[in-house]
């Protein structure tokens, strides 16, 4: 089967690969914070989040501005806000209930952060606390981003594609420096390193830049010669261990970071093309497609799915491992059909008062992320 290029697999209505991608990443936290490792770990499934995040979000956003000529800050806000929003806070009210409840006095303290999406600060400044709401740090680094990054593409691309590029990888060099020098130097410690914005932004920047260059022939070609063969993603799984094997934490908590999202930006690019082919295509399988899509409320909930099988000692550990999974991804199924898919419909709703054209609307709709251009055949 010859594999299509990638320039006609980026103007599908879909782009493949990328929930199977969402699926191995949100895995690989799951069964991190149940004890076990995975040959992708969970360190890299973070971070590919945030580099698709990146991707995505900026492709988005070049897509309205090639259509429109400029960014709705009101409409993208407003669609982030419908589909991040509801499914949060719902987990936000349920897990302090819960630890209050319990008795879990850690959660007082992280009540005021986990409402205005800064526990990624709070960790980075008092380290994880026992409470249910620790592992929301990543999604305050994305809502941080979200908050910041079309104001600045805003400004940024008016100087020109190529300005925004260099600008791009001149932050993301600059974040590096400053957490090698934060960690090895200043010494903050391992908890600032891996949970503060300014030391994650590298690995968004590199998904933004990787939008822009997926625009430019020579880039495209370098693409696919490197998505060419089915064996080239274990290649870069392949580096992507050796990094995580590199010993000495100057490197985890500096360099590492800002290398391994270079890989995973390959990775994407290598799953997105050879995701069309036999080897590969396992990623498209319903199966697949159903847990990326649902990636974010497992997020969410994993940590309650993981309790709960632990807490059935009547069973082997390995039972009580998959039933946390499964439990895990029953109450995200719940979240997502009982909850977040009403705020969608409102989504639509919102763009026919808007008077968006079925054309623009195409463009400028977002859900997980994905343009609904690249969206055909799922409800949403």
């Amino acid at each position: 089967m010859d594999l299509p290029k990638l320039d006609s697999v980026l103007a599908s209505r879909k782009l493949p690969g990328l929930d199977g991608f969402r699926m191995i990443a949100v895995m690989a936290v799951v069964l991190a914070h149940s004890g076990v490792g995975s040959f992708f770990s969970a360190r890299h499934g973070v971070a590919g989040f945030f580099v698709l995040s990146g991707f995505l979000i900026t492709w988005l956003l070049l897509k309205e501005y090639e259509k429109a000529g400029r960014i709705s800050l009101r409409d993208f806000y407003m669609r982030r806000s419908l589909r991040i929003f509801p499914a949060y806070y719902a987990f936000l009210f349920a897990s302090i209930s819960w630890d209050l409840f319990r008795g879990n006095d850690d959660i007082k303290e992280v009540i005021l952060p986990g409402l205005f999406y800064l526990m990624n600060y709070h960790n980075a400044l008092e380290g994880h606390s026992s409470s249910s709401l620790a592992h929301l740090w990543s999604l305050a680094i994305e809502e941080q981003f979200y908050l910041l990054w079309p104001m600045v593409f805003m400004f940024l691309i008016k100087r020109g594609r190529n300005f925004v590029i260099g600008f791009l990888f001149i932050v993301s060099l600059m974040v590096m420096a400053w957490r090698t020098y934060s960690f090895s130097i200043l010494d903050f410690g391992t908890s600032y390193a891996y949970n503060a914005f300014d030391t994650r932004f590298d690995n968004l920047a590199i998904g933004c830049a990787m939008a822009f260059l997926l625009e430019k022939r020579r880039c495209l070609e370098f693409a696919d010669r490197v998505s060419s063969q089915f064996w080239m993603p274990l290649i870069t799984l392949g580096l992507l261990t050796v990094s995580r094997q590199v010993p000495g934490s100057d490197y985890a908590y500096g360099p590492a970071f800002t290398l391994d999202a270079l890989l995973l930006a390959v990775l994407l690019i290598q799953l997105m093309r050879l995701s069309q082919g036999r080897f590969w295509g396992w990623l498209n399988h319903p199966v697949a497609v159903y847990l990326g899509l649902i990636s974010y409320p497992i997020y969410l909930w994993h940590m309650w799915g993981i309790q709960a099988g632990n807490k059935l000692n009547f069973l082997p550990e390995s039972l009580q491992l998959i039933a946390g999974i499964f439990i895990s991804c029953a109450l995200a199924a719940l979240s997502y059909h009982l909850l977040e898919k009403r705020f969608l419909s409102l989504k639509h709703k919102y763009e026919k008062a808007r008077g968006v054209s079925n054309q623009e609307s195409t463009v400028v709709n977002t859900r997980d992320d994905i343009p609904r251009e690249f969206d055909r055949g799922r409800s949403s």
